[in-house]
């Protein structure tokens, strides 16, 4: 097995094939599953336990922004794949949502918005089963079922309470 800078973290050359190193295409699946589910670059790179390469034990943002734009990942060039076309993609719209520069609108172009503010009265009633509601959620045996009744019965009386306030 042989592995140098050129080849990409997660394959290795065997009897002159890309071939796929295990442990390196787990940590390059769990990067993936980890940026698809919400985790930033920076993140990643703190949590990763494997070396990038010969002589770099650490990762940064960079490395592994490399890894999830590198198509070889997905079965091109002859490289074996290691994650789905659809892991890819997703990540792909991910980084470019969370690259995309949105310029601010000016002030004096912000739409003018009436809205319409829901206020309701509280009674006693509700003040009595919000407080229950607490004390159940603080208590040390809950009572799942006993607190969703309660709170539903609590959404009714607020709802059944609304007045409607404009403002500007």
């Amino acid at each position: 097995m042989l592995k140098n800078r050129n080849i990409p973290f997660g394959y290795c050359v065997v009897n002159g094939k890309y071939t796929i190193n295990e442990s390196e295409a787990v940590a390059v699946q769990k990067i993936f599953a980890d940026y698809i589910s919400g985790k930033s670059l920076k993140t990643i790179a703190f949590e990763m336990l494997i070396p990038y390469n010969m002589g770099k034990t650490l990762w940064n943002k960079n490395m592994v922004c490399r890894i999830i734009e590198n198509q070889k990942y997905i079965g091109e060039n002859s490289y074996p794949k290691i994650i789905t076309k659809q892991d890819f993609e997703e990540a792909a719209r991910i980084k470019t949502e969370r690259t995309t520069y949105r310029k601010p609108i000016p002030q004096d172009e912000l739409p003018q918005i009436k809205s319409t503010a829901m206020l309701y009265k509280q009674t006693e009633e509700i003040q009595r089963i919000t407080n229950e509601i607490n004390r159940l959620l603080d208590s040390e045996n809950l009572n799942k079922e006993n607190i969703k009744a309660l709170i539903l019965e609590c959404a009714q009386l607020k709802y059944s309470a609304i007045r409607e306030v404009k403002t500007q």
